[in-house]
């Protein structure tokens, strides 16, 4: 893969990686503003950067060691 190249994740695949049920990551992209991590829809597709996934996690845990 190409660096300029994203490499995308389903919701399921999101799911697993960050232990939140599907539904919740679905629940949280229907907020507005939108909560958890950026999502991209195509159609009836749904579609989360990974990078984007590691860099919402990684201010989760700034967020809690912040508190």
């Amino acid at each position: 893969m190409r660096e300029t190249e994203a490499e995308w994740m389903t919701r399921d695949e999101v799911a697993a990686a960050t232990r939140f049920s599907p539904k919740t990551l679905s629940n949280w992209a229907s907020m507005h503003p939108q909560k958890g991590p950026r999502c991209v829809r195509v159609g009836r597709m749904v579609r989360y950067r990974r990078d984007e996934v590691t860099a919402w996690q990684n201010s989760q845990l700034s967020a809690d060691l912040a508190a």
